[in-house]
């Protein structure tokens, strides 16, 4: 399986919102001692779990563009594989597991499903919202979190890691169950 971890490159980003999904692909590769190193568009962190492999991936093309290093990569290994995002429209520290989905505005998904021609590939939605009122989009996902969301950070990061993981070793239905009816379903 191949996990796709949306985000920024850049320490100006390092906790920024929208970069939720390299928070979890780095908790992944930690956990399963992967390391990380370059690899055309991206990074790239590759071992076994669970009988087969699998590869922790963070896009290097910025947000907006993340549909080229996804394509890229699926022409060299299209196997199964999930994309990680951060989620304006869910509150803080919900996690949504789908096997397909639109953009819902989002400019990551926006860009993969361009580049794939379609919208059905599995995502993991991480909510970081909701987006206070009058607040710019691009501005509130840019910004950093609260220091008490920082402190509820790890506990989110780990719940979706685990989704992940059970996503790679058990299939996206019982995962989807495991996630989706632990929170419910909105």
């Amino acid at each position: 399986m191949i996990v796709f971890g949306l985000g920024n490159p850049g320490d100006e980003y390092l906790f920024s919102r929208h970069n939720i999904g390299f928070m979890v692909v780095d908790a992944i590769a930690l956990k399963k001692g992967f390391k990380f190193k370059p690899w055309r568009q991206s990074l790239r962190a590759m071992g076994r779990y669970s009988q087969a492999e699998l590869w922790l991936v963070k896009p290097m093309t910025y947000m907006n563009c993340s549909g080229d290093a996804v394509k890229q990569t699926l022409k060299e290994n299209p196997d199964q594989y999930i994309v990680i995002v951060d989620d304006v429209d869910l509150d803080f520290g919900r996690i949504l597991l789908r096997k397909h989905g639109g953009t819902s505005g989002h400019n990551g998904l926006a860009s993969i499903c361009s580049s794939l021609g379609s919208e059905d590939f599995p995502r993991l939605r991480v909510g970081v919202g909701p987006r206070p009122d009058g607040a710019e989009l691009s501005d509130y996902v840019l910004s950093s979190f609260s220091k008490q969301e920082l402190e509820e950070l790890p506990d989110i990061i780990n719940r979706a890691k685990d989704a992940i993981l059970l996503a790679a070793s058990r299939g996206i239905d019982v995962a989807m169950n495991h996630v989706n009816s632990f929170q419910g379903s909105g």
